[in-house]
């Protein structure tokens, strides 16, 4: 360590070198080798601290470069942009980091976020950065910043940096006054000033007032009231577009400018508490913070996955929205409810059951590849949507719907930690309501199947071939099959996704009152008809849309195989149970035999329902920026009542138990 200090000494003696050169020297000096081991990093700190406090000629001058350095720059632009999303929406920011990221920006005079870029420009620079205790910062800040000659003019000149990023700020919130996003979800701003203008407007007097009397703070406590009441109207007015937009559609473009405008409003929260402490003990603690801060923001500055990463939270919220309103209604609480999940499943077997067998008949045909998974699609797209407007309920289309009600139940947590009561609470009504689902997709499914088989074997002709019950039989074994499963439960997941958005565009396009409004329609229909028929197809866009992209899903999947020369296919819970119907219709097998496949082909259902939960619940938790908190605390605590009520994780009770 002797041996860099005094090399740092050297580079900091050369009056050849600039002193953004030398700053950069001192933070290379205290940047730890090992991440881990930030003591070095506090000793080198002590050095440089001691060096300054103690030393006259060469720590006055460096110390004179860096202020005069500082009056020159604009601080300002990294207090007002640093971590804020970019105005320019999320391609223009890929391919603007793209850019940067192998021809980055020449220096530019006054730039402090090149000095700052400069300084810190490891991506690993903010984790010890946070290590290091604010105190410690101080201290380091203070031995080579404070200068008896500058002191004032720094002071002044952070002032009005701070007074300015606020009016900037400002400005920004005020712009969204006349966003058509804005205006579609909430025609007040047509007729009414919103508390974005007023804010701006509150800011500029208070900033024209803290100017003409510069540090009296104590005399304009009234007016920090004033505006600490409008970020408050801000934000209420930022929550109510948020629940608007879910009921009128909301895009990733509208998400994108919400999640903006959350950022600034945050930010100039920040910066006012600054103005509000400037230059007292706490305000340089909190400026450290925000200090450390911007380095973790400057460190992603030109990162691809980091801005990648961010959208797809962004994206995922856009289209879980109409999902989350939904899981509600997938979830049985009373005996009355799960007798109806029951019946609507049942219905749904007996179609899957016909669906099976017409895709047994498909494949008899021995078409070529591609007719072939144009008639299975459609036999699975168009049945789903069938069932759909039959009101039956395929089982494992719930996982996607009911993952994003987990997903709400996470966010009403402490510090954004799942509330693990309310989760095991769920847990047993979701399990309640799968087991009622399930019981009927297969119970009627294998009921369907037997009664189809029997008429056809009775009229003296056969559903399948030997060679035939063999193939199907042979992918209800436990491998491949729970891999198929798994793709499945993948599509279920998709199919979860795509109904989420189309629900959300049907509300964005308004596509009732397009409807409604259909020249064609107004010829065909009266009013009153028209109405209903407007409000259903716009109520079921998303389902009908998630259930037959579902089934062409389904349907491809082995055609895909066939593409890329993959043992590729789909395993289904109900099929498997109707092609099990068949098959034990055409051979004789064992009830031994008969249990075991059955066994198999829950296994599948539970593949199924697993993948897709797991999948749509982290997309949820994803889009709400949230975390599921501790595993093993909540398997302990869902162990411990599934062992004290086991009846409950499968069947209603009369009287739902309060806390």
């Amino acid at each position: 360590m002797e041996r860099n200090f005094e090399k740092l000494l050297e580079t900091l003696s050369n009056n050849e070198i600039n002193v953004i050169d030398k700053l950069s020297s001192i933070i290379d000096f205290i940047r730890p080798i090992d991440l881990k081991n930030i003591k070095t990093t506090q000793n080198s700190m002590q050095l440089i601290i001691s060096f300054f406090q103690n030393n006259k000629t060469i720590p006055t001058k460096i110390s004179d470069e860096i202020n005069k350095l500082l009056i020159d720059t604009k601080i300002s632009t990294n207090i007002v942009s640093m971590g804020i999303l970019s105005s320019n929406g999320f391609r223009s920011e890929i391919k603007e980091r793209f850019y940067n990221k192998f021809m980055p920006k020449p220096p530019r005079k006054g730039d402090f976020r090149y000095i700052f870029a400069t300084l810190f420009n490891k991506k690993s620079d903010f984790i010890w950065v946070d290590l290091i205790e604010s105190k410690k910062w101080k201290d380091f800040f203070s031995s080579i910043f404070v200068n008896e000659k500058y002191s004032e003019k720094i002071k002044m000149h952070l002032f009005s940096e701070l007074l300015y990023s606020a009016e900037i700020l400002s400005i920004w919130i005020a712009s969204k006054e006349s966003d058509e996003n804005f205006i579609r979800l909430d025609k007040t701003f047509l007729n009414n000033d919103s508390a974005f203008i007023a804010l701006q407007r509150n800011i500029s007097d208070f900033i024209q007032k803290m100017q003409k009397d510069f540090v009296q703070i104590d005399s304009i406590d009234y007016d920090f009231q004033h505006i600490q009441f409008l970020l408050e109207q801000c934000d209420n007015q930022i929550i109510s577009l948020k629940k608007k937009s879910i009921k009128n559609g909301i895009s990733v473009d509208l998400t994108y400018e919400l999640e903006r405008l959350s950022q600034i409003v945050q930010r100039l929260k920040d910066t006012l508490e600054l103005i509000k402490k400037f230059d007292t003990s706490t305000f340089y603690f909190d400026f450290i913070e925000l200090f450390k801060e911007l380095v973790k923001k400057n460190s992603t500055r030109n990162s691809l996955f980091e801005i990648y990463q961010q959208n797809i939270r962004i994206v995922a919220k856009s289209i879980t929205n109409s999902t989350s309103e939904h899981g509600e209604h997938y979830i049985t609480d009373n005996l009355k409810q799960y007798i109806k999940m029951f019946l609507s499943s049942c219905g749904a077997g007996t179609i899957i059951a016909i669906m099976a067998l017409i895709k047994i008949n498909i494949i008899q045909l021995q078409l070529s590849h591609g007719l072939e998974t144009i008639l299975s699609s459609l036999n699975y797209g168009l049945g789903f949507v069938i069932i759909h407007l039959l009101g039956f309920t395929v089982a494992t289309k719930q996982p996607a719907m009911t993952a994003s009600t987990f997903a709400k139940a996470v966010e009403k947590g402490d510090q954004n930690k799942a509330n693990q009561k309310m989760l095991v609470d769920l847990i047993f009504q979701v399990s309640r309501s799968q087991f009622a689902a399930v019981a009927g997709n297969v119970l009627f499914a294998l009921i369907i199947a037997f009664i189809i088989s029997y008429w056809f074997i009775s009229n003296n002709q056969s559903i399948l071939s030997s060679d035939e019950v063999e193939y199907y039989l042979k992918n209800l074994q436990p491998f491949p099959a729970l891999f198929f499963a798994a793709i499945a439960g993948v599509w279920l997941f998709c199919s979860g996704i795509i109904a989420g958005y189309f629900d959300n565009r049907a509300d964005l396009l308004e596509l009732k009152d397009r409807y409604y409004y259909h020249p064609i329609l107004k010829k065909i229909l009266k009013d009153e008809k028209r109405e209903k028929f407007a409000i259903y197809l716009h109520e079921h866009h998303g389902s009908i849309a998630g259930n037959f992209f579902f089934g062409v899903l389904l349907g491809i999947t082995p055609y895909l195989g066939y593409l890329f020369d993959l043992p590729l296919d789909i395993s289904h819970v109900a099929f498997s149970t109707a092609y099990l119907g068949y098959c034990s219709m055409h051979v004789d097998l064992t009830i031994k035999e008969f249990f075991l496949i059955f066994y198999f082909v829950l296994l599948i259902g539970f593949v199924n329902l697993t993948v897709s939960f797991i999948l749509a619940l982290k997309v949820s938790l994803l889009s709400r920026d949230t975390q599921f908190g501790n595993i093993f605390s909540f398997l302990k605590l869902l162990i411990i009542q599934a062992c004290k009520k086991p009846h409950h994780l499968l069947f209603p009770f009369k009287k739902r138990e309060k806390e």
